[in-house]
């Protein structure tokens, strides 16, 4: 293999090193304006080298802010809606898979068509669905509607197609029934798939905004992220136990991505070399 010019290397490196710059950029500069001391406003001198730091704005969030509730809530949401996205979307898959039925191609064509809406762009039935259901203002609200996506669906479906037909067949001969087959061969050889649709699923879920504001009325009902928009009006004279606040929020996800990264590259590679 020909090797790549020296100055080819420094290019490429630099492009990184800015991709990875504005990436991580925003998420820095909120981490620094959150670790300043709280009272009066921040210069931009202050944000670059940070004269002092503490971590008082964490510990009165925590006191003040009533953010413990919130933060109950998402966890709760958060796991019902992945659970659900994951079962889901593996049931709904599988048919589309591994089985021959009239309208298959075309009723998996209609299912991808529904990731070019926006979410924006259904809100309003979403709403009038949920409150003539008698769900508004309720956590079921939150996570009913987004408990099995298209994406889930077409990533699940990839992932299967690459599963031997022998060992459904094989399966199917010792008695094994659709359901059975679904469950004891499909799931386990499909693992880094839904570990990535759950990683996609937990990330959407917890930092879902617009949604939650829509259906929640209730204070003792509010998800973090609900709950941090309040806070901006709260804290409007100090921002940065607003910041503090969406910082602690930012640390679930950070672990839950270094817990379960290894899986993403096999689970995207699963989805993506299987037409």
């Amino acid at each position: 293999m020909t090797e790549r010019p020296p100055i080819l290397k420094a290019l490429y490196y630099t492009a990184a090193a800015v991709l990875v710059l504005l990436a991580i950029g925003p998420a820095l500069w909120l981490l620094n304006v959150a670790l300043q001391p709280a009272g009066g406003d921040y210069a931009m001198n202050d944000i670059v080298a940070p004269a002092d730091v503490t971590l008082d704005n964490f510990g009165t969030v925590l006191d003040e802010g009533g953010i413990w509730r919130a933060l109950l809530n998402s966890v709760l949401v958060t796991t019902v809606q992945a659970t659900l996205n994951c079962i889901l979307a593996a049931l709904a898959a599988y048919p589309l898979a591994r089985m021959e039925f009239r309208g298959k191609s075309f009723l998996f064509m209609v299912i991808l068509a529904t990731l070019m809406v926006p979410e924006q762009v259904i809100v309003v039935p979403l709403f009038v669905t949920i409150a003539d259901l008698g769900l508004f203002d309720t956590l079921i609200a939150v996570f009913l509607p987004f408990s099995v996506t298209a994406f889930g669906i077409y990533l699940c479906r990839q992932a299967m197609l690459g599963v031997p037909k022998e060992l459904e067949e094989a399966a199917h001969m010792d008695g094994a029934n659709a359901l059975r087959v679904w469950w004891h061969v499909m799931l386990p050889l499909i693992r880094p798939t839904l570990a990535t649709l759950a990683i996609f699923s937990i990330i959407g879920a917890w930092s879902n905004l617009l949604w939650p504001l829509v259906v929640l009325q209730s204070e003792d009902k509010f998800t973090l992220p609900v709950a941090i928009n309040q806070l901006l009006g709260v804290f409007a004279s100090n921002l940065r136990l607003a910041y503090a606040a969406s910082v602690l929020a930012l640390v679930p996800m950070v672990v839950v991505y270094l817990a379960a990264q290894r899986f993403l590259t096999r689970g995207i590679m699963a989805g993506a070399v299987k037409g």
